[in-house]
């Protein structure tokens, strides 16, 4: 499992570019298209209004139906703008800008055969003109009426485009915080398949070297090298060694896989410690070593008896192998707290080992298996 973050973060950006891809073929292409269809709508409509006569195709004009009295309503009505032309030309609007604009639509139809009641597109500098040339005929007592119709959508669509590079500061924001997380959360990734990977290979180094010792005393015995009766005493002990390493090991991995519920419930901290204190009397009487206790008459905690009875067993157990002559437990209550603290009398942990006594198969000095404390200190972060 190798360059897992460098996969995600290059995920991350792909989608940013394709979500970016298709905000630019919106932005430039469907939503102005979706413009220039209303605005046509909008003339028809109005042109509808003037002057029923005209008929529609699909081409954009009006179709041939049914047309009742009601007036049929587009949301870009309002923007039509009339621009006169009988008489000569006159401007719909007194600002310069729109003087020239006119001037401009007028010179492009001049040089074109612009058929009537058609809608046509026309762009120049900052404008986007969708417009339509309407006839009225009121008979022979008048002469036809003319006039351009014409709806600017140019700054509609400069607003929309403008948000192009407002979407893209967004994006780019989004996609930098994803990316930092992504590639952190890789990187844990590819932490975690390492640790797992030094873990079942340390697991295989250390059920290796108590298989060798069985495997080479039982073919002492064989042979007949070794007497039977030391060989099959270092056979337990080496067998006693692995079936501990493998229990361990077991609730090592049924913890990391959450297999293990903490079901917590009110103990007696003090009751707890007795029976772990009782239960490992006879390897201290055999060795001749004194183990002294120190208990309050009651200690209630929130906790799993079968998990804190395990992890304080291996804090005993190594003070026990560690110690020169005694082992001092005590079980107090400390304002409102339950404080349980193992002391011996031994020569303490080096200091070089101490960063790393709860990494899983760190033996340090005069080490077991280094399963021990991590197991404890799992079982106390799920508490």
């Amino acid at each position: 499992m190798k360059n897992i973050k460098q996969r995600i973060v290059y995920l991350i950006l792909g989608a940013a570019l394709l979500l970016f891809a298709l905000f630019m073929l919106a932005v430039n292409v469907i939503i102005p298209a979706h413009f220039v269809r209303e605005a046509k709508k909008a003339l028809i409509s109005e042109a509808r209004y003037q002057n029923r006569t005209i008929p529609y195709t699909d081409s954009g004009t009006i179709p041939n139906s049914d047309w009742d009295n009601g007036e049929e309503e587009h949301f870009l009505t309002p923007s039509i703008v009339f621009l006169e032309l009988e008489d000569g030309y006159r401007p719909s609007g007194w600002r310069q800008e729109t003087y020239q604009l006119e001037k401009e639509l007028l010179a492009y139809c001049s040089n074109r055969n612009i058929a009537l009641d058609q809608c046509y597109s026309f762009r120049t500098g900052r404008h986007h003109l969708i417009f339509m040339s309407v006839q009225e005929d009121y008979g022979d007592a008048e002469a036809p009426y003319s006039y351009i119709m014409y709806i600017d959508i140019g700054p509609i669509t400069r607003y929309i485009v403008t948000l192009n590079g407002m979407f893209f500061a967004v994006l780019l924001a989004i996609s930098s915080v994803m990316c930092l997380l992504g590639f952190r959360f890789g990187r844990d990734i590819e932490n975690e398949a390492e640790r797992q990977q030094t873990f079942f290979q340390n697991a295989s180094h250390e059920m290796k070297t108590p298989l060798m010792a069985i495997q080479g005393y039982a073919e002492a015995i064989q042979t007949g090298i070794l007497p039977a009766k030391e060989s099959a005493s270092v056979i337990i002990e080496e067998s006693d060694r692995m079936t501990k390493l493998i229990e361990e090991l077991l609730a090592l991995s049924k913890i990391d896989s959450s297999e293990v519920v903490t079901k917590l419930q009110k103990e007696d901290m003090c009751e707890i410690m007795k029976d772990v204190v009782y239960s490992l009397a006879p390897a201290f009487e055999n060795s001749q070593k004194q183990l002294k206790t120190d208990f309050c008459c009651e200690a209630i905690v929130l906790c799993d008896e079968r998990q804190i009875r395990k992890a304080f067993s291996n804090l005993i157990a190594n003070a026990f192998k560690f110690c020169q002559t005694t082992v001092t437990i005590r079980c107090v209550k400390d304002h409102g707290n339950v404080v349980v603290t193992i002391l011996d009398d031994g020569d303490g942990i080096a200091k070089e080992d101490l960063p790393h006594i709860f990494e899983r198969f760190y033996t340090g000095k005069q080490g077991n298996t280094g399963i021990g404390l991590a197991l404890t200190r799992e079982i106390v972060k799920a508490h």
